[in-house]
């Protein structure tokens, strides 16, 4: 699986979102939320909270905007959408000593931003995986995606301590964000590598046939 280049591109794509993304979230949103942007538990429940509400309520309307769409560009955007969750973030920890209500109301923001971008990127990237497995080893490319989440899920925890620590934690917000962006790049340099159809964009239509001269 690893000598498909298209696959193995996507799968350091999924490492390095997850990495920054999902797995920042049990140990590093918790901690910078509560210790540097100095809001209280009930607001990080409340964030949670706002994070499921944006993906009931948009999880619909995405999937059928994707129709017909660059899977690669869709994975580029989820990374902008989570880079700039953590950078609203990183502005709650910005004022978090001086208006706690706009510390909040930045904590909450960045869940649901957050959670915009996962209504993306859950449908595209197993769609995605499946248009580059072939049948005889599909399971084997979707066993290999399944695992980006439980590798990531080892690497987040134990970065996000040390770099909180660090400038007032924003070592970190930098860390995540710009490795966000990064995973964005990634999948932009995908796309030269996948069909169109790989891609889920639709084919061009063939020229019209020019008549005949009566």
């Amino acid at each position: 699986m690893l000598r498909d280049r298209p696959f193995r591109r996507l799968v350091i794509f999924g490492l390095v979102l997850t990495t920054c993304g999902y797995a920042q979230i049990e140990v590093g949103f918790t901690a910078y939320a509560v210790r540097v942007a100095e809001v209280s538990p009930r607001v990080v429940a409340w964030a949670l909270a706002g994070n499921t509400v944006m993906i009931v309520l948009a999880q619909l309307l995405v999937i059928k905007r994707l129709e017909g769409r660059s899977r690669t560009g869709a994975l580029a955007l989820v990374g902008a959408v989570f880079a700039g969750a953590w950078l609203t973030l990183g502005a709650a920890g910005l004022v978090g000593n001086g208006d706690a209500l706009l510390a909040a109301l930045g904590v909450v923001a960045r869940s649901a931003i957050f959670g915009f971008g996962e209504t993306m990127l859950s449908p595209v990237m197993p769609a995605l995986t499946n248009a580059l497995a072939t049948d005889e080893l599909r399971g084997r490319y979707n066993a290999m995606s399944s695992m980006i989440s439980g590798i990531s899920g080892v690497i987040g925890p134990v970065t996000a301590g040390p770099l909180i620590g660090a400038a007032d934690g924003m070592v970190w917000v930098a860390f995540v964000a710009g490795g966000c962006l990064v995973a964005s790049l990634l999948a932009l340099s995908l796309r030269g590598l996948l069909t169109p159809a790989q891609d889920g964009r639709p084919l061009a239509a063939p020229p019209a046939p020019v008549p005949a001269n009566s």
